[in-house]
């Protein structure tokens, strides 16, 4: 597992972006046949999500960036103001959801960390995004992440997944587990959308309180009754 780790960690790693504009094609393609892994099922609280199957990583380069973000500005009084609006749009879990994830997305635009803090790849706390009201994919999930707490949402109900979108290509987006269900928080969609298979983006690390998984297809194997997963 360890070098399965460290492959997948290279991988992501490997090629620093060198402009703003290669930022979002920052994470290379890699061979969907290369690693292997053979586990027993995963546990229903993984993130098994986009028709993936998750399995425990262990150690990861973004360990210690996720640990700094999460604990961070919970409770600045701009957080707490905007988890109370959502609070006020709806009770239910979903209209928070969907609050937080529209209102976060009034007020931030996007933008490089090259532009913004001048290197190639810095996750902002959220009081920084929302004092510079500019961040992309990671600093916007990050800020949602923590307002999304202040409404009442368990941090182990809620995810980063660092990934590729077939389109933009390096990518990072925010998971809520409502119920059995993922949803994700994609900046390009006005509402939160089930993280079910047939998306353009494609997991490969998530880190969650509870860990961090790396993300690979399902194989069946009657005989075994084991889930294999081939990194994608």
């Amino acid at each position: 597992m360890r070098e399965i780790v460290s492959t997948a960690a290279a991988i992501l790693l490997a090629t620093a972006p060198t402009s703003a504009a290669q930022q979002r094609q920052a994470l290379p393609a890699f061979d969907s046949g290369a690693i292997v892994i053979s586990a027993p099922a995963t546990d229903p609280a993984s993130p098994d999500i986009f028709g993936t199957v998750a399995l425990g990583a262990g150690v990861t380069a973004y360990g210690a960036r996720w640990r700094r973000v999460s604990a961070a500005d919970e409770y600045d009084p701009r957080v707490r103001a905007l988890a109370a609006a959502a609070v006020a749009a709806g009770s239910g879990p979903l209209s928070r959801l969907a609050a937080v994830h529209a209102d976060v997305g009034r007020r931030i635009r996007w933008r490089g960390d090259l532009e913004t803090y001048h290197v190639s790849d810095y996750w902002a706390q959220a009081g920084e995004t929302l004092t510079r009201g500019e961040g992309d994919s990671e600093d916007i999930a990050i800020l949602k992440m923590q307002v999304l707490k202040a409404t009442g949402f368990p941090a182990r109900d809620i995810y980063l997944s660092i990934g590729r979108d077939r389109q933009r290509g390096a990518e990072a987006m925010l998971l809520v587990r409502i119920g059995s269900h993922f949803y994700a928080l994609d900046d390009r969609s006005p509402a939160p959308l089930r993280a079910t298979a047939g998306s353009r983006f494609r997991p490969v690390i998530t880190l969650g309180r509870g860990g961090a998984w790396i993300h690979g297809r399902r194989i069946a194997d009657r005989r075994a009754r084991t889930a294999s997963a081939v990194l994608r």
